[in-house]
């Protein structure tokens, strides 16, 4: 792969990056699919162990440190998805990295749980990297996804003047953290910072919001085609199940424990279904423009193991995985990604030209009901997983850009292209460019835009840009940068950290 730089291509700025290092970068392809759950997923939660894995569940949430990778591929052998609990808002002095914490950064006890203290989220120089090999841990165990606890400390007598902009930037970070490892992630309770933080969390998970009355802050997210978990410790289900059904959660009567003992509202529904499209980028629903790589959420869309992109002809993506095709108005897509509950497609150049699509799931000869979509010219999103340094590397707090300096990311929804785009194709010269005219900005000031153009050697459709980070750029550890084709910009905006001239 190469990078644009002045007027040339040189290997010199950017080091060789295979493709499948990108696209698993991009958690596209290459076994680094992060797991988006259908609004309709069984599960159980059990922070015990043993864990009990006899549960008809697709997805098992356990502790991180309470069980090995032998637990995780256990359950993967049995086609479940897993997800890691791990607490990243309070100091769990049992832990084996407690000795990493210092005192400064220990609060107050949290209510219930004396030994147990609030952690001061401000200091991400601190505790950030300790929650980053958290989160290295359970992606080396195996696990599909991360449930990080304790994500409402401003709202708790945490023994810091934390403030809601406090929570919303550690949670943000810890969701960043999730996604740069391939890891999907739920947001945790903190209800009123839902509308905040959607963009950033895969699902939520909830405790006992109809014995409080306040379940229609995750409203949102069934807004959204992402699912909610939900459990109830107090009510019996007789007295909340109805209305979770009827709100599209997937709750849980549970013990306070979180033993093995589950009982589930609903079980997951048989056949294949629609639910969602979302741009895969930026995770956003809405309308779709052709050419979009897309997730699609569903049921009973394909294996539980999952499956990578085939290519049907040299240098050509094929439309079918495991007998199932995503037709776009009747145009079948791209596939990148197949498992039960989402799929990775890119929107066929088909619906360049149209105002709405019908989209459908087709397994086996056996179509779900339609989805109808609404289609605009361009919808850009940006990987933030995909932002690379001028020498190559992550960018990332501990790695920032300098001023002046080039930045590549990767983006999708950039719409039709010169010279035409095709379906499925692998990007090569001449590499094609968006018809629509390409602009960034970081921090609010207009960056230069040295190259936007189909990504060599990727699947048409995701788009490489390289821009220069403008040279009175504001320092800073999540700089927002945000891309627009024809007009329309990218939301969220992705974020990338600046440093201080050098």
């Amino acid at each position: 792969m190469f990078m644009f730089v002045q007027g040339r291509y040189t290997r010199s700025v950017l080091r060789r990056v295979t493709v499948c290092t990108l696209l698993a970068a991009l958690r596209l392809v290459c076994g680094e699919q992060a797991w988006k759950p259908a609004l309709n997923t069984s599960w159980q939660w059990q922070l015990t162990t043993p864990v009990d894995q006899s549960a008809d569940a697709a997805m098992y949430d356990i502790d991180l440190f309470d069980n090995d990778a032998s637990v995780v591929a256990s359950l993967h052998a049995k086609g479940r998805k897993v997800i890691c609990y791990v607490s990243v808002g309070t100091f769990e002095p049992w832990r084996p990295d407690a000795s990493r914490f210092p005192e400064a950064v220990k609060g107050r006890s949290v209510d219930g749980f004396a030994d147990e203290k609030w952690l001061d989220i401000r200091r991400l120089d601190v505790i950030g990297p300790i929650m980053e090999a958290r989160m290295d841990l359970c992606r080396s165990k195996g696990f599909d996804g991360v449930e990080p606890d304790n994500v409402d400390a401003y709202a708790n007598r945490s023994g810091f003047p934390l403030t809601g902009q406090d929570q919303l930037r550690y949670n943000i970070f810890i969701a960043g953290a999730a996604h740069a490892r391939g890891l999907s992630v739920g947001l945790k309770n903190d209800l009123d910072q839902v509308r905040d933080l959607l963009a950033h969390f895969d699902w939520a998970l909830n405790e006992q919001c109809f014995q409080y009355r306040e379940c229609s802050a995750l409203a949102p997210f069934v807004g959204a085609g992402k699912a909610v978990f939900q459990v109830e410790y107090k009510l019996e289900p007789s007295q909340f199940c109805a209305e979770a059904n009827a709100l599209n959660f997937n709750s849980l009567r549970k013990n306070l424990d979180l033993n093995a003992y589950r009982v589930p509202c609903r079980e997951s529904a048989a056949g294949p279904s629609l639910t969602a499209v979302l741009n895969s980028a930026s995770q956003e629903s809405g309308a779709i423009s052709p050419g979009e790589v897309v997730t699609v959420l569903g049921a009973g869309m394909g294996p539980a193991a999952g499956l990578d992109a085939q290519l049907a002809a040299p240098g050509q993506v094929g439309v079918q995985l495991d007998g199932t095709r995503i037709l776009f108005g009747g145009v079948a897509a791209p596939l990148l990604y197949l498992q039960t509950w989402n799929a990775m497609a890119v929107t066929p150049y088909a619906v360049e030209g149209k105002t709405r699509v019908e989209v459908r799931i087709e397994r086996n000869g056996v179509a779900s009901a339609p989805l109808t979509l609404p289609v605009v010219s361009a919808a850009p999103g940006i990987w933030q997983a995909s932002m690379l340094n001028q020498n190559g590397t992550p960018n990332s707090p501990g790695n920032p850009a300098l001023p002046g300096s080039v930045v590549v990311f990767f983006a999708t929804g950039a719409g039709a292209t010169q010279p035409a785009g095709k379906d499925g194709l692998l990007s090569s010269a001449p590499y094609p460019v968006p018809v629509l005219p390409v602009g960034v900005r970081v921090g609010g000031m207009e960056a230069e835009v040295l190259f936007a153009g189909m990504a060599p050697g990727l699947v048409a459709g995701i788009l490489q840009v390289n821009i220069r980070v403008p040279a009175g750029a504001e320092p800073g550890s999540a700089v927002p940068v945000a891309l627009s084709v024809g007009g329309r910009e990218s939301s969220p905006a992705a974020a990338l950290a600046v440093s201080t001239a050098q």
